[in-house]
């Protein structure tokens, strides 16, 4: 029985092995084979004729080569197990010769089926394809059954196209072809891991991807790396041990090109150093010759199979392996040469081939290779606002080509620290800034230094006062960041009709001025500018971009849909430009919007302190959420708007009304914070509830002249509505709030304000169930389980009950027995708090936890809320 080395040739055996089998019936016929060099063919004749037996056939099989092409039908004398000589006479002439070689097959054919295999058929003399082609014919009634196989590529020679041809008119008499192309990815890994004991990993699995499915390199490739002990078997898979490639290998693709002529040779190496694709006249010029000169050798092995022409002026070798055994064994000093030559080369070709001219230069420049580290500089320079990580890599392996005191290493060193400071590696950035002042540079390539310094202290949360110091009059990027820093109004405005990154940060400063007075329309119209500023003129200058400001500014007022355009549209441009500080602010924003959006889950996934803060309030877990304040607050540029409203409502959960109030001091609210949609309303219930009057006028007053000065904007509108209704005791008023109001939570607030109002006039039950019912809702929606619970004990305390509990599949033990309320008792008792505290941060009687806590206390197999709290901490 025939055992096959590898098991993707299914369907070409099937047919094959089909073959055989009519042939043991008394069929014959013909089948054609085609592939590539490598790609298995002589190995499945090999097969086939080892399968004749199997099947009661008598199998003969033959190969033609480059002599035999001068013999006339010396492949079928060959295939018969004789010589032309043997079967000839003297007085033969070829026709004669063909008949006595039919009549033989006859013969044989009468005795026992026939299977006769030919490879290299391209190889074969002109009288001996005419005889295939006629005795094919010939024979189409005799047990006769034909196998021939000829090599992709060989079209162009003489005896090669007429093999191409008899394969096309024996395709067109109903011959079935066979054609071999690669090995597929998992058949390739599978020969592999035959060889090597263990399926590849790592380096060693993209080796075996670089044989492009050629089962002979595969196999040349397996077997080379074996002898050499280049690999170890870890974990279940083969690993490369010895980075070069096996001699076996090597010595196969020279056997491979060893009829190539030297001056074919000298372009295939050169080609090999330019890369995987290439351009002949690239081939050419670094020959120091025309595209005329090499064309031959290109066609030559274009056709043979090594390189593919895409038609497109590119040429590309047929798979990796062929190139990197190519170029491995040219000898290393010239390589080298090669590759600075092919670097130098490529940069004159433009931006797209500058990548490629980086790499050439990086692997052949040699240090005090003055020439080569300008051109580096220059191509590191050009990609720093597009491509920073690649400038801050080509930059310092530039560097290390330099020596102490070259011209070329401050400009470097800069390029460097702007890429570096661009992908958000400050540390790196500040000490290359550090050792390079100390070299005492040119002052305007000092002055970029501490600007990107400056820079990286604000962004680190290191201060201001270096930036404020830098020259008023300095570059565009110096301005710009000194901008930033002081946030002058003054300034702004006379600098805001500049163009570039001064402009841009002038028109945000001016727009951040005008979101602080309550000019709405006038901030989103300086911001809307400012927002056009490309990415990379601002990419040095330490505050999100202000089409990221734009974006969360929109979905504060509930412009939902432009502000997921806006973002979506500065994230890929962010993307595009490699910016990561950009990229970052660019995460928090989607945090922010997903916030007011009321997407919560996706608002948790970005892990953004000040969001993470709030939903943990709205949970009530206060311990977590006093943790995310601490957090924010130490971030860097964080929005002291937003850490005020975090720290105002973690104290109202703690403290009485009063208390919460004494926190603003002598200060009172500002028209930013009233911009937050439940800002309004909360902080006049706050004050109502310390019997701060004055306070609670003063923002009803604010909100109102807010909600005046901004006609047309929705949540200023509900913001005004709600508290004044709650100052007026305004029903009508606070219905305006439940309806206008676009954020939950605010919605929701704005229901149980109502309901309170309309309970206290002695309205009707149903009435105040309803807007109960609407704060239940709303509050569900917003993911404020404590808010929930406590409009859940209003509804008990009318009569009413709702439902707000699902049934879940849980263990009967552990943490994930506990039921949700179960949960939140627990959490509580393991911060600290009394039953009595529990009860009334859940807004149920203290009998009630106490009972909870029983359950939980059984469930948990603990005795005491010590426990509790150290197997809660456990659970963390």
């Amino acid at each position: 029985m025939v055992v096959r080395t590898w098991n993707d040739r299914d369907r070409e055996w099937s047919a094959l092995t089909g073959a055989l089998a009519a042939l043991s019936g008394g069929t014959g016929g013909v089948v054609l084979v085609e592939g590539a060099p490598g790609t298995g063919r002589t190995r499945l004749l090999a097969e086939t004729v080892a399968a004749a037996a199997e099947h009661g056939v008598v199998a003969c099989s033959a190969r033609a080569d480059e002599l035999t092409q001068w013999t006339p039908l010396a492949p079928l004398a060959d295939a018969l197990g004789a010589t032309v000589w043997a079967l000839g006479r003297p007085d033969d002439t070829p026709m004669r010769l063909s008949a006595r070689l039919l009549g033989e097959i006859e013969d044989r054919a009468r005795r026992a089926p026939q299977l006769i295999v030919l490879d290299d058929v391209h190889w074969t003399d002109p009288m001996t394809l005419a005889a295939l082609q006629s005795f094919a014919a010939h024979l189409r009634d005799a047990p006769v059954l034909w196998v021939l196989a000829r090599r992709d590529g060989t079209e162009h020679g003489r005896t090669g196209a007429a093999a191409a041809r008899l394969f096309d008119r024996l395709a067109e008499a109903g011959a079935p072809r066979l054609r071999l192309g690669p090995l597929s990815e998992t058949a390739a890994v599978e020969l592999a891991g035959q060889v090597l004991g263990a399926p590849p990993a790592g380096e060693l699995a993209g080796l075996v991807a670089e044989a492009a499915g050629n089962p002979a390199l595969l196999m040349a490739l397996a077997e080379g790396l074996r002898e050499d002990k280049a690999v170890r078997v870890h974990d279940g898979h083969a690993e490369l041990v010895v980075a070069r490639l096996p001699a076996r290998l090597t010595d196969a693709v020279g056997e491979r090109l060893s009829g190539f002529s030297a001056d074919t040779l000298g372009v295939l190496e050169v080609a090999a150093v330019l890369g995987h694709t290439f351009q002949a006249a690239d081939v050419a010029e670094l020959l120091g010759r025309t595209a005329a000169d090499v064309a031959r050798a290109v066609r030559e092995v274009v056709s043979s199979g090594v390189l593919t022409d895409s038609g497109d002026g590119e040429l590309s070798f047929c798979c990796g392996l062929f190139r990197r055994s190519i170029s491995e064994t040219i000898p290393a000093s010239v390589r080298t040469a090669l590759h600075r030559q092919a670097g130098l080369l490529l940069l004159s070709r433009g931006a797209e081939a500058r990548a490629s001219a980086v790499d050439h230069l990086l692997s052949g420049a040699l240090p005090g290779d003055t020439q080569a580290v300008r051109a580096l500089a220059v191509a590191a320079e050009r990609v720093v606002d597009t491509e920073p990580a690649t400038a801050a890599t080509i930059a310092e392996k530039a560097l290390a080509l330099t020596t102490p005191g070259d011209l070329e290493v401050p400009e470097l060193a800069l390029t460097r620290a702007a890429g570096l400071l661009r992908c958000g590696r400050y540390d790196e950035a500040t000490d290359l800034i550090s050792t390079t002042l100390v070299q005492a540079p040119e002052p305007a390539v000092a002055e970029r230094l501490c600007t990107i310094a400056a820079s990286i202290q604000m962004l680190t949360g290191r201060g201001t006062a270096s930036a404020a110091e830098l020259d008023a009059d300095g570059e565009p990027e110096t301005r710009a960041v000194r901008l930033a820093a002081t946030g002058d109004p003054k300034a702004a405005l006379a600098l805001s009709e500049e163009d570039g990154p001064v402009g841009a940060v002038a028109r945000q400063v001016l727009a951040d001025e005008a979101w602080s007075r309550g000019e709405i329309a006038e901030s989103l119209r300086l911001n809307r500018i400012a927002a056009q500023c490309p990415v990379p003129s601002l990419a040095g200058v330490p505050l999100p971009h202000p089409a990221l400001v734009l974006a969360e500014r929109l979905a504060q007022l509930g412009e939902f849909a432009q502000a997921e355009r806006a973002l979506a549209d500065i994230t890929a441009r962010i993307d595009q430009a490699g910016h990561v500080p950009f990229a970052e602010a660019a995460k928090a924003a989607r945090a922010r919007i997903s916030l007011w959006a009321g997407r919560l889950d996706e608002a948790a996934q970005g892990s953004v302190p000040v969001v993470l803060g709030e939903l943990a309030l709205r949970r009530g877990e206060l311990g977590e959420a006093e943790q995310h304040i601490a957090d924010y607050r130490e971030q860097p540029g964080h929005d002291p708007v937003a850490l005020l409203w975090l720290e105002l409502q973690l104290a109202s959960a703690r403290l009485e009304p009063a208390d919460v109030i004494a926190l603003l001091g002598d200060s009172r609210p500002t028209q930013p914070l009233l911009l937050h949609p439940a800002a309004a309303g909360w902080l006049v219930r706050t004050a109502l509830a310390a019997d701060d009057t004055a306070l609670a006028g003063l923002v009803a007053s604010e909100a109102e002249d807010l909600a005046e000065r901004n006609p047309g904007c929705a949540p200023l509108a509900a913001a005004a509505a709600h508290s004044a209704g709650l100052l007026r005791r305004k029903a009508g008023k606070l219905r305006e709030a439940v309806a206008a109001h676009g954020h939950g939570w605010a919605r929701a607030s704005a229901a149980e304000d109502l309901a309170g109002l309309l309970a206290r006039d002695g309205k009707s039950a149903d009435e105040v169930v309803r807007e109960l019912d609407t704060a239940l809702e709303a509050y569900q929606a917003a993911g404020a389980p404590r808010d929930v619970a406590r409009v859940r004990s209003r509804l008990r305390a009318a009569g009413v009950r709702r439902r707000h509990w699902t049934y879940a599949e849980r263990p009967v033990s552990g943490w994930g027995s506990l039921t949700d309320t179960e949960r939140d008792v627990a959490e509580l008792v393991a911060q600290g708090l009394t039953n009595r505290q529990v009860a009334a941060r859940m807004f149920v009687s203290p009998h009630t936890v106490h009972a909870h806590l029983g359950r939980i206390f059984r469930k948990l197999d603990v005795n005491s809320r010590v426990e509790l709290t150290g197997l809660r901490f456990q659970v963390a």
